[in-house]
């Protein structure tokens, strides 16, 4: 293959990625901010059983994890973080049912993202704001 025809192609390609990635941020920026603004004080943990499996990353170094139907948190983990936007399957680390900041993890696609902080969302709120709209 022609050297400069690789070169070309490579750079369609990481264009391409990054247009991609442009539209995504400006997606999950509005979802941060709808998150973020509904979020209180940061707690120290809070209870995590293992049939609950909702959970999904809202930014490059934050996710939601709901603990039941209407108590979600917002998680900030640690940078880097790089696969956490990517991860379809996020994990959670947990201990006794109890997910903690600075001690458990989140776990994107092989990387360990030790989780800084933990704030409950006051989702109810944010809920009857979304309808309000």
């Amino acid at each position: 293959m022609n050297p400069s025809k690789s070169f070309g192609a490579l750079g369609l390609l990481a264009a391409t990625t990054l247009l991609a990635s442009c539209a995504l941020q400006r997606q999950d920026t509005a979802e941060h901010a709808r998150f973020d603004q509904y979020a209180g004080k940061p707690v120290a943990q809070f209870t995590w059983l293992t049939s609950q499996h909702g959970r999904s990353a809202i930014s490059r170094d934050q996710l939601v994890a709901w603990s039941d139907m209407n108590r979600p948190y917002l998680i900030t983990v640690a940078q880097p973080c790089p696969n956490l936007m990517l991860a379809d399957g996020l994990g959670i680390t947990s201990t006794i049912d109890t997910v903690r900041a600075h001690t458990n993890y989140v776990i994107a696609r092989g990387y360990h993202c030790e989780i800084k902080t933990i704030q409950p969302v006051d989702y109810l709120a944010m809920r009857r704001a979304n309808t309000r709209e």
